[in-house]
């Protein structure tokens, strides 16, 4: 008997332990995301390339934890990154490397239309000065498909990462929201050619408030 209350009381542990899990992890917040970003938006990063993207997001925040004006959101992001590329550097490396060196810069040096397919996964630090206000940092990583080969990342599976600082302002059941981001893509050296690009950028959103 002794075995079997413990069992049943390790059982009904369990249940209330993953019931107080889920309702911590709540939906807050769904909307809709518009961005710009550019290899050389702010400050020129790399001279040997030309890069940007337009940005387009559906995007759903959940809670993991809540303390006071504290939380930390689960952030998933399905991303539509319509970009261009052009390669500018005559003597990069991934042309003086190959034997079809004058081939390849006929292929990349020109201006390319990409498209790029994401699913950003991320966490956000949230602090609110009050009810109406908070401000946040985010960092995520999310696999991606992108459909066009350049002499800086192979055509196919690869990872886009982002850090980015932000602010939201509620109004009601909607809120505005705005951030500066840093972006880098590549695919972890699973197919070469794997420089990667670097961008920075904006993004501003409206979101539906569940709270």
């Amino acid at each position: 008997m002794k075995f079997n209350f413990t069992a049943i009381f390790l059982f009904l542990s369990l249940m209330c332990f993953s019931q107080e899990q889920v309702k911590e992890k709540k939906w807050l917040r769904f909307g809709l995301i518009y961005g710009y970003s550019s290899q050389d938006s702010f400050v020129k990063q790399d001279s040997d390339y030309f890069y940007e993207n337009t940005i387009y997001k559906i995007s759903s925040h959940f809670n993991l934890l809540k303390n006071n004006k504290h939380t930390w959101e689960l952030i998933v992001e399905p991303s539509y990154y319509r970009s261009k590329h052009e390669a500018l550097n005559y003597w990069h490396e991934y042309f003086t490397s190959s034997e079809n060196a004058t081939e390849l810069r006929l292929k990349y040096m020109k201006l390319k239309q990409i498209n790029e397919y994401v699913l950003n996964l991320g966490i956000i630090y949230r602090y609110y000065f009050n009810p109406k206000i908070s401000v946040y940092g985010l960092a995520n990583v999310g696999p991606m498909y992108i459909d066009t080969e350049t002499e800086r990342l192979h055509k196919g599976f690869a990872f886009s990462d982002i850090l980015a600082v932000g602010t939201n302002y509620k109004l009601g059941k909607i809120s505005l929201d705005l951030k500066c981001l840093f972006r880098h893509v590549s695919n972890a050296n699973i197919q070469k050619p794997n420089f990667g690009y670097n961008a920075l950028g904006f993004e501003i959103g409206t979101y539906y408030e569940f709270n």
